[in-house]
């Protein structure tokens, strides 16, 4: 298959945001989204559908079966597993998604989907389920029950842990839909084990169970990709697997990037929250089976046991986050004409939005035949911009910019000083000196508010 020309595509050279004004509400509804301020769930029920296949052969039904007992018993929420039957697999499955459709048909309830299983992208460019790697296996079309669930009325996040997950596909559903998976659309997934998507739900979410207030679907997505970004170790394919590719510029790697879509959403750009339901006051609380045979409390107080704004202690964890725990993403904005973007404009403009300037770092303003910007920003916050041809992706960032960070021996700088200097010290051009201010006015006055002049 032809591969696009990325290295000399200019097709997006037209498109700019007007000015900073625009791009600073852009930034903080994008930063809303991903770091919600609320001490209350908007959902009053959440119920949790778990596929996989009747005849499969990658054996993931131990983590299927750990994710649901997780759902049942650190968030309280019904749940249901079910196996998608070898004989008319696709109509069984329309049918069942159906019957979860029913179990969260209103908009103060989640329905979350997740599937484990084999996947792949057929000549439509459209994902299908398999049951097995054999010839005679049993198919299911993921398109279209993806397009059932993106007009649901509730909220729906989806979790699909298979090869050629993920869609872009939009739908026009009342609520919220959200997808988070272990790959792209042409990737294949990691197999079952310690290096798994679900393996690594499971363990952000158990870890998030257990502390009070939320995580968003954005954060969780970016806790996810860290982990598979920090656990494995760099391997190659290209003929065949290998430690160290000849041909490294043409090998592909064989780690997979877990992803993030925002597949629907027609009422106001928000995130999907996770949080465990709260225990009902009752010493005795009304139980809801569910058809697995569990139970969960039911409540009609969605207010969290120890009301607190989760979003405060998310964001401080992804944000300044020095050691690059969680890995940052390096975006281009492109603003109209040559814009005058002197360095007081910039640290006025942060101050009218604090949270900006503690979770969005301007790493380098260029002219162009526009105005030309390098943002780095939190992954969950990346993953709430809105499509925009003028905002491209550079790439996930693991350090701050190596070279402006490196004196003149390249050793590298933690953080701007000014230590004195022996009498015999050898003088400083004015121009050097000059630049030298500039960057720590850049350093000091943006991120830290502070007045500094030369």
């Amino acid at each position: 298959m032809a591969v696009k020309d990325r290295t000399h595509d200019i097709s997006l050279i037209d498109y700019h945001v007007k000015d900073v004004g625009t791009l600073s509400d852009i930034l903080n509804q994008a930063l809303s989204a991903a770091f919600p301020r609320a001490s209350r769930s908007r959902y009053r029920d959440v119920y949790v559908l778990l596929l996989s296949w009747e005849d499969d052969d990658l054996g993931v039904r131990t983590e299927v079966d750990e994710l649901e007992e997780l759902f049942r018993t650190v968030y309280r929420y019904r749940t249901d597993t079910w196996l998608i039957p070898s004989a008319k697999s696709h109509n069984a499955l329309v049918r069942r998604i159906m019957q979860a459709l029913e179990e969260a048909d209103s908009s103060d309830q989640l329905l979350i989907v997740y599937y484990g299983g084999h996947g792949y992208m057929n000549e439509h460019r459209q994902c299908v389920w398999l049951s097995n790697q054999k010839s005679e296996r049993a198919t299911a079309q993921w398109s279209s029950v993806q397009t059932m669930l993106e007009e649901a009325d509730s909220d729906v996040l989806i979790l699909l842990d298979c090869c050629a997950a993920a869609s872009s596909a939009g739908g026009s559903g009342r609520g919220v839909t959200e997808l988070v998976a272990a790959c792209g659309f042409e990737s294949k997934a990691p197999g079952v084990g310690e290096h798994s998507f679900t393996r690594g739900l499971i363990k952000e979410l158990r870890y998030y169970g257990q502390k009070p207030g939320f995580i968003s679907s954005a954060f969780l997505h970016s806790k996810v990709l860290a982990r598979a970004m920090r656990s494995w170790n760099p391997c190659y394919e290209s003929d065949g697997a290998q430690e160290n590719p000849s041909d490294g510029a043409q090998s592909k790697e064989r780690r997979r990037t877990p992803i993030y879509i925002h597949l629907a959403d027609q009422c106001e750009q928000r995130c999907i929250k996770l949080a465990p339901l709260p225990i009902p006051p009752s010493s005795v609380p009304h139980q809801i089976p569910s058809r697995t045979g569990s139970s969960v409390p039911s409540t009609d107080d969605t207010e969290l046991s120890d009301p607190n704004d989760s979003s405060q202690s998310s964001l401080l964890e992804a944000w300044p986050d020095p050691g690059f725990n969680l890995p940052k993403v390096l975006i281009s904005v492109a603003l109209e004409e040559e814009q005058i973007l002197r360095t007081g404009d910039w640290i006025e403009w942060l101050k009218t939005i604090p949270a900006l300037a503690d979770s969005v770092r301007i790493e380098s303003v260029y002219k162009s035949n526009s105005t030309l910007l390098l943002l780095s920003l939190p992954v969950a916050t990346w993953d709430m911009l809105p499509k925009d041809p003028a905002i491209s992706f550079i790439s996930f960032i693991h350090s701050r910019n190596l070279v402006r960070h490196q004196d003149s021996h390249g050793q590298m700088l933690t953080q701007p000083s000014i230590r004195p200097q022996p009498d015999n010290a050898p003088s400083e051009s004015a121009e050097h000196l000059a630049g030298i201010t500039e960057d720590l006015r850049i350093h000091v006055d943006i991120w830290h508010g502070l007045g500094f002049s030369r």
